[in-house]
């Protein structure tokens, strides 16, 4: 008898138990969607233009303006969601009235047309790039890089002269972003708490 009740109670404790392990198995949670946005980076150039009839113009565009006689007060707005480094290229040829051929000349600086820098939070890498020291947050201007350009020479016939403002943008943290994607074989470009080091080789 003892032992009978000993083998029930057995079973009966295997049985609790395996049940025990099932609800276990077959209990689970809602499944939880975490939604990312990822940042924005993105810049545009602002600049002061004096056109062909002398009126004079602030406009926000891709840097790339024809029929000026001059332009000032060169910035870079951050026109993203993030604190963004910015650099600038800044390109000089005669182009075509179309747009669709270069002069094989460049034009000679200090000759064919001027431009003043202003260095305060600029500074040239040996690539030729234009960096802003400090990182530029959403929606504000960087300091002015260019304070005058223009014209100084008249232009081949069927062209005109076009100085083209190139910037880009990157996030200014973390720190070690700017260094891998902007450093080359010319500069050295480090990023620390939101101020950039240019170091030419």
């Amino acid at each position: 008898m003892k032992k009978s009740i000993i083998v029930i109670s057995c079973i009966l404790l295997l049985l609790v138990t395996v049940g025990t392990t099932l609800a276990l198995v077959f209990t689970n949670t809602d499944p939880v969607e975490n939604t990312f946005n990822p940042s924005k980076v993105s810049c545009a150039v602002v600049e002061t233009l004096v056109n062909g009839d002398n009126s004079t113009t602030t406009e926000t565009s891709a840097g790339t303006v024809s029929n000026f006689t001059s332009k000032s007060n060169v910035q870079i707005k951050n026109t993203g969601d993030t604190d963004a480094f910015i650099r600038v290229a800044v390109v000089v040829n005669w182009m075509s009235t179309d747009g669709s051929r270069v002069w094989a000349q460049k034009p000679a600086i200090n000759t064919d047309y001027s431009i003043a820098f202003k260095q305060d939070d600029w500074v040239q890498g040996a690539d030729g790039y234009w960096y802003c020291k400090k990182a530029v947050a959403s929606g504000l201007l960087t300091d002015t890089l260019i304070t005058s350009a223009q014209q100084l020479k008249a232009a081949p016939e069927g062209y005109y002269l076009s100085i083209e403002i190139v910037a880009s943008a990157i996030q200014s943290s973390p720190d070690d972003v700017v260094g891998k994607q902007w450093s080359n074989d010319h500069t050295t470009v480090t990023g620390s708490n939101g101020t950039l080091t240019i170091t030419n080789k």
